[in-house]
C-alpha cells in the first residue's frame, strides 16, 4: 500500500514531466506561427526563403538576411526577432509587390546587382523614369569558400555564354548536364551560362548546387532556373549592368 506522502511525490513528478514535455511544444508553436507568417511575406516579394512550413532552417535565415539589407535593418543570418517581423508586416501593408520597393542605393546605371556574401543572395533592381532603382529580383546565390572568395568590389557584367562549360581550374566537377535552356548548346561542364565580371577568372554562373553558404572557388552560383532568367532580362538596357559584392559570410 502507497502511503499519501509518496503518492503525493508521485503525481508531483508526474505533473513537472507533463509541464517539461508540453512547454517547449508551445512555444515552439508560437514561434512557428511568426516564422510561418514572415516567410509568407517574403514568398510574397519573392525573396529566397525556402518552403512556407514555419521552420527556423538555414533558407528562411537567407531570406530574413537579404531582406533586412533591402529595409536597411542592421544585416545578419540571425533567426526571426521582433524588429524584423514588424519591418516585413510594414512592408507588407505598404508595397503591393517586389517591383514596388525601392533598392536601397542607385547608380549611374540602368540595371545593378548587389551580391550581398553575409545573405549568400543577390538583389537586380533597375531605374525606374524617376531616376530612382526599384528591385525585380531576389536570388539565393553561393559565393566563394575562404581561400576562394569571391572579392568585394563594383565591376561592370559582361555578356553570356550560353549553356554549360567547364572550369579550367576546377574540372573534377565537370560532368553531363540535363537541365538548361541551352543545354543543347553544350551539356557538359559545371558552370551554366558563365558571365565573367572579372578578366575571366571570376563570373556569374547557373550551377545546380547553390547552398546557403559559399560553395564555389570564387564564382557566383545561381540557381540553372535564375540563370536563365538573367539571360532573359539582365544586360538588355543599352549598357553593362553594375554588379557590387558586399558583405563577408
Amino acid at each position: 500500500m502507497i502511503n499519501s506522502k509518496k503518492l503525493l511525490y508521485i503525481f508531483g513528478a508526474t505533473l513537472t514531466l507533463m509541464v517539461s514535455l508540453v512547454s517547449p511544444v508551445t512555444a515552439s508553436a508560437v514561434g512557428s506561427a511568426s516564422v510561418k507568417e514572415a516567410q509568407t511575406i517574403m514568398t510574397k516579394f519573392g525573396i529566397p526563403a525556402g518552403p512556407i512550413d514555419g521552420l527556423d532552417g538555414s533558407q528562411t535565415r537567407r531570406g530574413l538576411c537579404i531582406f533586412r539589407y533591402m529595409s536597411k535593418l542592421s544585416v545578419n543570418r540571425n533567426s526571426l526577432e521582433g524588429t524584423t517581423l514588424s519591418t516585413l508586416r510594414s512592408f507588407n501593408t505598404k508595397y503591393s509587390s517586389l517591383g514596388k520597393i525601392p533598392a536601397v542605393s542607385s547608380s549611374s546605371n540602368l540595371e545593378k546587382l548587389v551580391v550581398n556574401e553575409t545573405c549568400q543572395a543577390m538583389t537586380y533592381s533597375t531605374k525606374s523614369s524617376d531616376g530612382k532603382h526599384y528591385y525585380k529580383k531576389v536570388m539565393a546565390v553561393s559565393t566563394g569558400i575562404t581561400g576562394h572568395g569571391t572579392p568585394n568590389g563594383t565591376y561592370p557584367l559582361n555578356g553570356t555564354q550560353r549553356g554549360w562549360s567547364c572550369s579550367t581550374l576546377y574540372p573534377e566537377s565537370c560532368r553531363k548536364q540535363t537541365t538548361g535552356r541551352f543545354v543543347y548548346i553544350s551539356d557538359y561542364g559545371n558552370m551554366y551560362n558563365f558571365r565573367s565580371f572579372i578578366g575571366n577568372t571570376y563570373g556569374i554562373h547557373g550551377s545546380t548546387s547553390v547552398p546557403t553558404y559559399p560553395a564555389s572557388h570564387g564564382c557566383v552560383r545561381v540557381t540553372v532556373t535564375d540563370s536563365d532568367w538573367m539571360y532573359d532580362n539582365v544586360g538588355n538596357g543599352g549598357n553593362r549592368p553594375e554588379l557590387q559584392v558586399t558583405g563577408s559570410y
